[in-house]
């Protein structure tokens, strides 16, 4: 058989094995629809994709008649700005790369493939075969997210697919050849320091050699009151960019980038060929430099079969200490049980989770703000970091407790052991609550202290007794909201085991994503029932306050009041949380 036949039947016999795997994976989810809470998932998945995106792209319903679209002139400002930010990326990821090759196989794959007659080319072909899937159906829903976006260019949805689809393929390419490349350079004796060293004064010489020409510009041209506020910012941002020879290193990138926000069906497909140009030198780069990789490969894949069977069961994240860790606080032999679950709970979180850590960082945040405020030049930066802040902030608030589910999730696997020591079901709730809450709580002061104090060094219509009232007030109703908002995905496990503790491990696809929707909307209808009474309260408390004492007393005491009425719905769902506990019994729940 010719090389040419033998390649073309080696790619059509990688070509059958990748659409068998994904008839086999589409049946499997079809099947798995028979249990109600993936079919209910399935249904509500479903339903968020036709209507938030695929009515949108097949022209169903009407599209808002004053959506503004950007101008060719923004979006060549943001596609500049993607290629500034996606030439740090490939410089960090130089320098930082620890992995020595980077294609990954299954387990299964290296016992059918390793041994089969083929090339590491014909390899290197399936591995990239396999990845172009998951590429595709990415950047399929990325462009279909971008063309729902409000102002952002006009292009088809196929158009953003495609040029999504272009930058993820080439830096998947560019990956694997400085993976190849840096392996091929272990083999001459070059080490990992000394390569990373090399690139590190490289890349340094590099960027003063762009710095240089550019640096009586970089100073931030002075904004005032009008329209040609962003006129200025615009020229001042071109003239940086334009400037060699920063735009002569900006030209690749800028070339990965440009079909993404091509303004029209032609620059589309002016901007391809130079795209397309890339990802064949890549390509040839990745098929020149190729080396050896099936240990790489396998240890790969073994790593990842564990971290599969560390996930499913709720093990993951979790390592043993490699030294024996400081206690947050002495723990009394008598007290509450809480603070015993505090106690443990820092310890496993490790060293990093201290009242000093806080501390230094509180320090280093009011060091930074005054370092900042002292230069009228810099108090603009520093109030769009406080804005930047306060959306954290509220991030945490809202969201941050959905994020802790996995450490939950382990609640299970001792509930039997805590079930058995002499505690009350709502003794064993609010002492698992506690170690995210405080976690959190410290995390919430440390953005508290620092949008108040940039907000508040900006913007001179806030009295600074404005400022210390209403830090003090939201710093003093955090503690009961986010162990009440904790609450809720706990009740969700102990109401839903069977949703939130599948052993499949297979926790992706359209029903898994309707599941979570399903939850995140009871979330938040939750919040707001919880939220109803504290705003009433807080209301009456603040007019009251505001009409005795002022603005800064009122809203003190609408926080106060706020939070001693979440303190109470906190303590009323710890009773209704400890009563279910108490009759749980994980066996006859998965049942």
């Amino acid at each position: 058989m010719s090389s040419g036949n033998r390649s073309t039947s080696v790619f059509g016999a990688f070509v059958y094995l990748q659409a068998t795997s994904l008839y086999n994976n589409v049946r499997q989810r079809v099947l798995r629809l028979r249990q109600p809470k993936y079919l209910v998932g399935a249904v509500i998945g479903a339903a968020y994709l036709y209507f938030f995106m695929i009515r949108k792209v097949m022209g169903v319903g009407h599209a808002p008649a004053n959506m503004k679209m950007a101008s060719p002139a923004v979006m060549a400002d943001i596609a500049t700005l993607a290629a500034l930010a996606l030439a740090l990326y490939v410089f960090l990821d130089w320098i930082l790369s620890r992995e020595s090759v980077r294609l990954s196989f299954t387990e299964t794959e290296i016992d059918f493939l390793f041994p089969a007659p083929l090339t590491r080319t014909s390899l290197i072909h399936f591995s990239l075969l396999r990845s172009q899937l998951a590429i595709f159906f990415s950047s399929f829903l990325i462009g279909l997210l971008v063309r729902r976006g409000v102002g952002f260019g006009g292009g088809h949805p196929l158009q953003y697919a495609t040029g999504i689809w272009l930058l993820m393929s080439t830096l998947k390419l560019h990956s694997l050849a400085t993976s190849f490349t840096f392996e091929r350079l272990i083999g001459f004796g070059v080490r990992p320091w000394l390569r990373r060293g090399v690139l590190t004064c490289a890349l340094l010489v590099v960027a003063f050699a762009c710095w240089w020409p550019i640096r009586g510009a970089l100073q931030l041209p002075e904004v005032a009151s009008g329209a040609d506020n962003i006129g200025r910012m615009q020229s001042w941002f071109h003239g940086i960019v334009a400037t060699a020879p920063l735009s002569w290193l900006l030209i690749p990138f800028r070339w990965m980038v440009a079909p993404i926000f091509a303004p029209d069906g032609a620059s589309f497909l002016r901007a391809l060929v130079p795209a397309l140009a890339l990802l064949v030198l890549n390509y040839i780069w990745v098929v020149r430099a190729q080396v050896s990789f099936e240990d790489a490969a396998i240890v790969h894949a073994r790593r990842h079969a564990e971290k599969a069977t560390a996930k499913r069961e709720g093990r993951l994240g979790l390592r043993a200490p490699s030294k024996p860790r400081s206690e947050p606080f002495r723990l009394s032999g008598r007290g509450e049980p809480a603070l015993a679950f505090l106690w443990k709970g820092l310890v496993a979180m490790g060293p990093m989770y201290r009242l000093r850590t806080w501390l230094v960082a509180a320090v280093v945040v009011i060091a930074a703000c005054y370092w900042l405020a002292a230069d009228p030049s810099r108090r603009g930066a520093l109030a769009a970091i406080g804005m930047s802040v306060c959306g954290l902030g509220a991030w945490l608030l809202l969201l941050g407790p959905m994020m802790v589910q996995n450490g939950l999730r382990r609640t299970f696997e001792r509930l039997d052991v805590l079930k058995a020591a002499p505690l009350r079901g709502w003794q064993i709730a609010l002492g698992e609550l506690s170690t995210p809450a405080t976690v959190m709580c410290f995390a919430f002061w440390l953005l508290l202290l620092f949008a108040a104090m940039a907000l508040s060094a900006r913007y001179d219509v806030l009295a600074p007794a404005q400022v210390v009232a209403t830090a003090i007030g939201l710093a003093l109703m955090a503690p009961p909201l986010f162990g009440l908002m904790l609450c809720v995905p706990f009740a969700g496990m102990l109401y839903f085991p069977a949703w939130t503790l599948g052993g499949d491990g297979n926790n992706r696809g359209f029903e898994v994503m309707g599941q979570r929707m399903f939850f995140m909307l009871g979330y938040l209808i939750t919040l707001v029932l919880a939220a109803i009474p504290a705003a009433l309260v807080g209301g009456l408390a603040f007019l009251l306050g505001r009409w005795m004492m002022g603005w800064g007393v009122g809203g003190l005491l609408a926080a106060i009041c706020a939070g001693a009425v979440f303190a109470f719905e906190l303590s009323f769902v710890l009773r209704l949380l400890g009563a279910r506990i108490e009759r749980f019994d994980l066996s006859q729940e998965l049942r």
